[in-house]
């Protein structure tokens, strides 16, 4: 398999002409056909903090790379979004009532914690607890979903799960992933402070062979207990790197992969470099224009809101920004679902760019262009737009927003900031337009419904955008407890499409999802949606 798109291995990381949405571009080998032995080196940023992902500090991409061959996942994802039990850690996992709901899993015979104790039941239990929000004690990140768990019981034996909800929770499949062993989870100090810097048991095709805390480094070596499907690396070497050097791990045999996402000037380089190729699938990330409708500012009334967003060309936007990575990139346009999955439809057709409609919007409500911009009773229309200094893509799309914003006579001014000065005037409301990353997980509906919290005086939880709209929230509501599969979609779509004219956010585009690979590898790269299969990873020989 070569560059995504190209149709052949033409190596050196051509670019991208094809944009691979909802399949993955990972150099795919039948597992069968490639030699066991090797080590995958890959960069991260350092240890985790802590290897409990659902602890306050533990979600991150190092803790979700590292953990991902370590530790049991009950469900696995492919490439379109769709998911299914991970045999190798439950036989079944499905809905066995409606009302009320209840939840089976029957846990694969053989899976068995690194201390020798196998999985069941009881697992899912301590999770549970752990997460459900009953006991402050616990420094849990979320208690989405578990707090919707009425019991967690033992079904006909040690193996089989009953998991009974007070309400319906349509998103069961996102909860128990990763999961933890109950002997390393059941107190708050076992979950708070057990797995800093340590792993007490795992249960995954990998098990830890070494961790330095000093040089930042972590080697998973081969589990020779492994039950699964035969596991083909080696070991996986994690190395401390800085986002600005994984040209140089590459360039000199240091590294064997590095992802590229957005950074248009790794995807030059590493096109110099004949042993690489850069694999590209747009995963679940995305670029947003965050919009501040705080009351008094000038973007509170939904109509301003309407008539910006409707004066900008996001199609433009992403070609200007990353088209040199994917040319064929194209605008996210959904707020609750990912390109390429299953249950994507495009619903941004309240905000098509058409900057005549866009200037006739705002004529009517009395902004009238004075000279190159726009006033109304003597209060220029000028925008105050976030991005992020230094970072190539925050300043091309900044550098868009303001020409075409100003082509419909509003004034943006641009305001670069450190990522930690960002993060704050984000919280404090210092901006207009501010352009943030957001990235869709697994419970995209019962998770969103933070960003749109009922703003109660500073009170503004998790929505920073400080536009408040009750049935947005019922909305969110209704399609998250709707466990249909069918229904849920059409609800969440609906949902979608009040979200794009209420422009709470904008989406822009996703993230090209690029990786720089050595030629060699397979199964491994770019998986878009999809999971990695951690078991599959190896070189050709």
């Amino acid at each position: 398999a070569g560059v995504a798109g190209c149709g052949a291995d033409d190596g050196g990381g051509a670019v991208t002409t094809v944009l691979n949405v909802g399949r993955s571009d990972i150099n795919a080998v039948e597992a069968d056909d490639v030699d066991p032995g090797g080590e995958l080196r890959w960069p991260y940023d350092r240890v985790p903090l802590t290897f409990n992902y659902h602890q306050v500090n533990g979600p991150d991409d190092e803790t979700r790379a590292v953990l991902g061959g370590l530790l049991p996942r009950v469900f696995v994802t492919g490439a379109d979004g769709r998911r299914r039990p991970d045999p190798d850690y439950v036989l079944a996992a499905d809905m066995v009532s409606r009302l009320p709901q209840v939840v089976r899993y029957v846990i694969n015979p053989g899976a068995v914690w690194s201390d020798g104790k196998p999985i069941t039941w009881r697992d899912f239990e301590a999770q549970w607890k752990a997460l459900n929000g009953t006991n402050p004690a616990y420094q849990s990140v979320s208690t989405n979903g578990y707090d919707d768990i009425a019991s967690v019981r033992q079904g006909a034996d040690d193996r089989e799960v009953l998991v009974t909800f007070e309400d319906k929770f349509a998103e069961w499949e996102g909860l128990f992933t990763p999961l933890y062993p109950a002997a390393h989870y059941g107190t708050p100090t076992a979950f708070n402070t057990g797995w800093l810097r340590a792993l007490p048991a795992t249960a995954g095709p990998f098990v830890l062979q070494s961790l330095d805390p000093v040089a930042e480094r972590i080697v998973l070596a081969r589990n020779d207990r492994w039950w699964g499907n035969p596991v083909k690396l080696d070991r996986i070497a994690f190395k401390p790197y800085n986002r600005s050097n994984y040209f140089a791990g590459l360039a000199t045999n240091d590294l064997d992969y590095a992802p590229i996402g957005y950074d248009v000037n790794l995807a030059r380089q590493v096109r110099t470099l004949p042993d690489f190729v850069i694999r590209q699938s747009v995963n679940r990330q995305y670029q947003e224009l965050l919009f501040n409708g705080a009351p008094g500012t000038v973007l509170a009334d939904i109509r301003v809101r309407q008539a910006v967003a409707t004066g900008l060309d996001r199609a433009a936007i992403a070609r200007r920004a990353v088209g040199e990575i994917t040319p064929a990139i194209r605008p996210s346009g959904n707020h609750v679902y990912p390109p390429g999955h299953a249950a994507y439809r495009d619903n941004s057709d309240a905000v098509t760019f058409d900057p005549t409609r866009a200037g006739q919007r705002l004529d009517a409500l009395g902004w009238r262009r004075q000279g190159e911009r726009r006033a109304q009773d003597g209060r220029p229309l000028q925008l105050r737009l976030v991005v992020e200094a230094g970072d190539v893509v925050s300043e091309a799309v900044g550098a868009a927003v303001v020409e075409q914003l100003a082509a419909i006579g509003v004034g943006v001014a641009q305001l670069p900031m450190t990522p930690e000065a960002k993060d704050r005037t984000l919280r404090t409301g210092g901006f207009d337009l501010i352009l943030d990353r957001e990235e869709l997980n697994q419970m995209p509906l019962s998770s969103e419904i933070r960003r749109h919290y009922e703003v109660l005086g500073a009170d503004v939880g998790s929505n920073f955008g400080r536009i408040s709209n009750p049935v947005v929230v019922d909305r969110f509501r209704e399609a998250a407890n709707e466990i249909d599969d069918l229904n849920r979609t059409a609800e969440a779509n609906g949902l979608d499409e009040l979200l794009w004219s209420v422009v709470h956010s904008v989406p822009l585009f996703p993230n090209p999802g690029a990786s720089a690979v050595r030629g060699s590898v397979v199964n491994f790269g770019s998986p878009g949606l999809a999971d990695v299969d951690y078991t599959r990873i190896g070189f050709d020989s």
